[in-house]
């Protein structure tokens, strides 16, 4: 479960930002659309949030911040070496900020735990990095670690609360490394709990994705439930299509996770339904038992319609599909793995080549605790404002975005405003009441 997201100094944010998934303690709309903190009897948490702003806004950053983050926790001990510089920029439309370290900060709860963690770095040097756990509700500093640019050297801190080896992995941690994912690739059993959530329980799609076929079509294959689900899905959009068929191939594929300990990789494996598929495996000569764990099944997708004058039937590439179908099928694994196992999926522009019509649908759905049993939550973001719809979002799941005078990114909620509960939210946002609307100028011309 998501509590909230806060990123400073990256990209086009220079002050610090922070999206909250924390619910409004506004009598109307209480209890809908929201369930209960764990160990937080006075605090509720959203299940989906929508965030609005202009073009160039920062909000596709704001998901590239967040996938950042995940992107170095689940690499910085297998994938970076000493000397390898990460892909981080600063807000750089100001000097000062062009030589101080991008932050990131994470508020989550697992297992029943919620779990305060952040670090600070440039591209080659982390300069603070700590963990906070909440398992009574009282806060413990389970680490934490600072740079003094002076000493050359890091400071060190570990709580007692937190058990197993500490000295022998700091002993691993690079200076572009994080402890937390050294931790977890050396078996730590408290720590890689935390790597599992970031690996397992967070799911983005950017809206400048490579083809995230390969996820829905693997789960597809190997779970038939998860494929009628997919397949009813599709047929629900009214497009035409009968059902999905595969073809189905071994490649192999680099997994940065294979080098993790056999406990890690293996729950990981698990957690994200990695597929290998051994009567496949062992009739390709070319694959060896070292390199088993890089094997993977790959699966060319299929879309079966019925024949205008008979009953037979005519299969079309997914290639061949319009933009829409496939974004839909890409999606739609994501989307019924989240509502299945509880988790958190952020997608990037939620409106790309889909109908309001099946965007609304798959909002909504996150939003009904008959469809939505584990607590899984939703993120989007989007240019459509027919969802500012009090059916679909109240006020306290709309963020909106816009630059400052500085041009720096101002994230804020909805609920900065005083707004009638009559009052339509769309033509208030359309009015401009709000802000974050873009102001078009010059194109007479």
């Amino acid at each position: 479960m998501l509590v909230e997201f806060s990123v400073e100094n990256y990209r086009s944010f220079r002050e610090r930002q922070t999206l909250s998934m924390v619910a409004s303690n506004k009598k109307s709309g209480r209890n809908s659309n929201s369930f209960p903190m764990p160990n937080v009897k006075s605090l509720r948490l959203l299940t989906s949030a929508v965030v609005y702003g202009p073009n160039a806004s920062g909000k596709s950053n704001l998901v590239r911040a967040i996938q950042t983050m995940r992107q170095i926790v689940l690499e910085s001990a297998t994938g970076m070496q000493l000397g390898s510089r990460w892909n981080i920029e600063p807000f750089r439309l100001n000097a000062d900020c062009q030589n101080k370290p991008s932050c990131f900060e994470i508020i989550f709860i697992q297992d029943n735990i919620r779990y305060q963690y952040g670090f600070s770095l440039d591209q080659e040097r982390v300069y603070e990095e700590w963990l906070i756990a909440y398992p009574k509700g009282r806060p413990q500093t389970w680490f934490e670690r600072n740079y003094h640019s002076e000493k050359q050297e890091y400071d060190w801190y570990f709580g007692p609360r937190l058990k197993g080896e500490k000295e022998r992995i700091k002993g691993f941690v690079r200076p572009n490394s994080l402890f937390l994912s050294h931790a977890a690739q050396n078996n730590h059993d408290q720590l890689g709990k935390i790597f599992i959530w970031f690996s397992s329980k967070l799911k983005l799609i950017p809206a400048r994705f490579q083809n995230l076929s390969n996820f829905t079509a693997l789960k597809c294959y190997e779970d038939k439930k998860f494929r009628n689900k997919v397949v009813k899905l599709i047929k629900g959009a009214d497009i035409g299509i009968l059902t999905i068929e595969f073809d189905s191939k071994t490649v192999k594929k680099f997994e940065v996770y294979s080098t993790l300990p056999p406990s890690i990789y293996n729950l990981i494996k698990e957690k994200n339904n990695f597929v290998e598929n051994n009567a496949l495996m062992n009739s390709n000569n070319e694959s060896s038992e070292s390199d088993s764990a890089s094997i993977k099944v790959s699966l060319k997708v299929f879309a079966l319609y019925k024949m205008n004058e008979s009953e037979e039937t005519i299969t079309f590439d997914l290639e061949d599909e319009s933009d829409g179908t496939q974004r839909l099928f890409e999606m739609g694994g994501y989307w019924i793995d989240a509502l299945d196992n509880g988790e958190i999926l952020i997608i990037d522009e939620i409106d790309r080549s889909l109908n309001s019509d099946i965007s609304t649908y798959l909002i909504k759905e996150f939003n009904d605790k008959a469809a939505n049993q584990n607590n899984a939550q939703l993120i989007v973001t989007t240019h459509d404002t027919t969802f500012l719809d009090r059916e679909i979002f109240n006020q306290d799941q709309v963020w909106l975005m816009q630059k400052n005078s500085n041009n720096s990114t101002k994230l804020y909620s909805l609920l900065d405003f005083k707004i009638r509960e009559d009052e339509s939210l769309q033509k208030g946002y359309l009015k401009g009441r709000y802000g974050a609307m873009p102001f078009v100028s010059g194109l007479d011309s």
